[in-house]
């Protein structure tokens, strides 16, 4: 009797022969409810960013900066960080480790249910802000309110 080799074991064992496992063991699980958003702060402002700084293009970068000025409350160095948590009690204890915050704009779609200490503006994302003129004005008029301006 002879044994037929089907072609998915023939390649099974031309790899294995060769040092390649087919498949691969999945990484351990790791701790879902754990959330990371990455901060910038100049002066008294914090941005809460879904991506590093470092990540956004120039005109992104340039943009957050500008908007930052606006509020004329960006007269210090600037400091970037990433914040990992997983309840909005921790992320609000790791934010009050930042030096005088007066107010936080959380750009993007972040966690909606935190609540801080001082000023809070949910803005939409860089991306959207250096396409949407609109929203420029829109986040410009909420600062304006919020900081009396």
């Amino acid at each position: 009797m002879y044994l037929m080799l089907t072609p998915e074991i023939k390649t099974n064992l031309i790899l294995k022969e060769i040092g390649i496992k087919r498949y691969s063991l999945r990484p351990k699980k790791t701790d879902i409810s754990k959330k990371t958003y990455n901060s910038f702060q100049k002066g008294a402002i914090l941005a809460i960013l879904d991506k590093p700084f470092d990540n956004f293009i120039k005109e992104q970068q340039d943009l957050l900066k500008a908007v930052l000025a606006s509020t004329k409350l960006d007269k210090d160095k600037e400091c970037t960080e990433g914040l990992t948590f997983t309840s909005p009690d921790e992320l609000k204890k790791k934010l009050s480790n930042f030096n005088e915050i007066k107010l936080i704009i959380i750009f993007g779609k972040i966690w909606s249910n935190l609540n801080f200490d001082c000023l809070v503006i949910n803005s939409p994302s860089l991306s959207e802000l250096a396409l949407k003129k609109e929203a420029k004005a829109k986040l410009w008029t909420e600062i304006k309110n919020k900081l009396n301006l």
